[in-house]
Order: C-alpha cells, then structure tokens, then sequence
C-alpha cells in the first residue's frame, strides 16, 4: 500500500476524494493531487515515484 484514496462524505455523484502517501507505514496527512503523465510524485523520503495510473487505481480500489 503506498496510496490511500478517501471519498468525501457528499451523496454526490460527482463528489471527489482526497489521495494520500503511506510512506514507511504511515499515511501522510497532506494530501495529494494526480501528478501529470509525464512528472510522477516523487517521495523524498522512501524515494518511490507515484505514477497517474497509481492514482487511477487508489480510486478503484480505495488503496494501490
């Protein structure tokens, strides 16, 4: 697991979510946004790119 999707408390079909980075076992408190195709997120500390197609799969899954 190294991102968490949390869905917002809206009864929206359109309601979003937030995205998180579990680094070394703990989730980040600062969420993230989807990173363009070209330019991953990359963690400073446990050095792991974060890809668009990771977050496409922390949405369907609620953790990748």
């Amino acid at each position: 697991m190294i991102l968490k999707y949390e869905h917002e408390p809206l009864d929206s079909e359109h309601a979003g979510g937030n995205f998180y980075h579990v680094c070394r076992g703990r989730i980040q408190d600062t969420a993230l946004s989807v990173p363009p195709p070209d330019h991953p997120y990359e963690c400073t500390e446990c050095g792991i790119d974060l890809e668009t197609e990771d977050f496409s799969l922390a949405r369907q899954q609620g953790w990748s």
